[in-house]
């Protein structure tokens, strides 16, 4: 029996653990932001009561802004980016930049920014990769080339993304399937321009490069994430192999209703994929992700928003202050000129 890309995945713990549809990723935001809701008011609870900025948190909590759930993925994407970026920097593979943003894509179902900071668990998921695919990077090695970070700020971390993820560390990823679909293509379809299929393949491999930044991990199998990469780039090329592969395209015989029925299927799926990396990827700038930043710290520290409502109240206190004096100054000129 030959086992495939797509058997060996659902034989995995990825699979097992790590396949859901939209509604239950939807209900697994949803309870982690409450929990970050529920532990940001704890925090509230506990600040002392003898500093004034206490009382100015507690007298306006009516004000305080949370974290909505759509936000946490905005800034959850951000950080996934911006670990692409420092995978660059330590040139490190395809695969460990994947497993490393799929880590924190993972927590982050089941734990809000509000209780974690994306910007440390990205850090700690990227150094836990490259230990698990075998790009180690010695920590101090890690960290020097990071500024303001620190060993023991991404180890504390490790142990709690490892028991978020149940201990499944492997991840699967489309870039070896579509690597195996490049080569099947030439077998399947040997008068194919061979430039026109090199071409289409680097397209498809950024592609998947995308796809991280959407659900398609959690909703699809790696294969056919690899293969609606594909038919984005060349939807024609794909559907003649696939014709070819499940014997449609034959003549004078009768087609295997079986086989339509699965391609069939199969072309509603890739149609599907194709659609999420076109229109799900996401890429928040920087002033989007600063602006959650802002009310991510006031969440984790809640004694801020104590100090930001103090800050506010001297600077408006101020203001009154110079238009009284300038009011005065008028009327002293006033009365001098008269």
């Amino acid at each position: 029996m030959v086992v495939n890309h797509d058997d060996l995945f659902r034989r995995s713990t990825q699979y097992r653990f790590w396949s859901f549809t939209r509604p239950q990723l939807a209900e697994l935001r949803i309870v982690a932001n409450k929990k970050g809701i529920q532990k940001t008011e704890e925090r509230i609870k506990e600040l002392d009561d003898s500093l004034p900025e206490t009382k100015l948190v507690r007298e306006n909590q009516d004000q305080f802004q949370f974290v909505h759930p759509d936000e946490e993925k905005k800034l959850i994407s951000y950080y996934a980016r911006r670990c692409k970026e420092l995978a660059a920097f330590f040139h490190l593979s395809a695969q460990v930049r994947s497993t490393a943003i799929m880590y924190l894509y993972k927590f982050y179902l089941y734990h809000s920014v509000m209780e974690y900071h994306p910007g440390n668990i990205m850090l700690t998921c990227l150094f836990l990769s490259a230990k698990v695919e075998n790009h180690f990077i010695g920590i101090n090695t890690f960290c020097k080339n990071i500024p303001k970070t620190t060993p023991e700020a991404v180890l504390k971390n490790e142990y709690l993304i490892l028991e978020t993820m149940k201990f499944s560390l492997q991840c699967h990823h489309p870039f070896q399937p579509l690597y195996g679909f490049f080569l099947d293509i030439q077998q399947t379809l040997p008068q194919l321009d061979f430039n026109r299929l090199g071409k289409n393949y680097d397209g498809a491999r950024e592609l998947v490069n995308e796809s991280l930044f959407t659900d398609l991990p959690f909703l699809y199998t790696p294969p056919q994430i690899a293969l609606a990469c594909l038919w984005l780039c060349d939807d024609v090329l794909v559907e003649k192999y696939l014709s070819k592969k499940f014997g449609l395209a034959k003549k004078n015989e009768q087609e295997d209703e079986d086989a339509l029925q699965y391609y069939n299927k199969l072309m509603v799926i890739i149609r599907h994929c194709a659609d999420v990396v076109r229109k799900e990827a996401l890429d928040p700038s920087q002033e989007e992700s600063k602006t959650i930043s802002a009310k991510i710290k006031l969440c984790l520290e809640p004694i801020r928003f104590g100090r930001k409502i103090m800050k506010q109240n001297g600077e408006q206190a101020a203001k009154r202050s110079a238009s009284i004096t300038e009011g005065n100054d008028q009327k002293r000129v006033k009365l001098e000129t008269e």
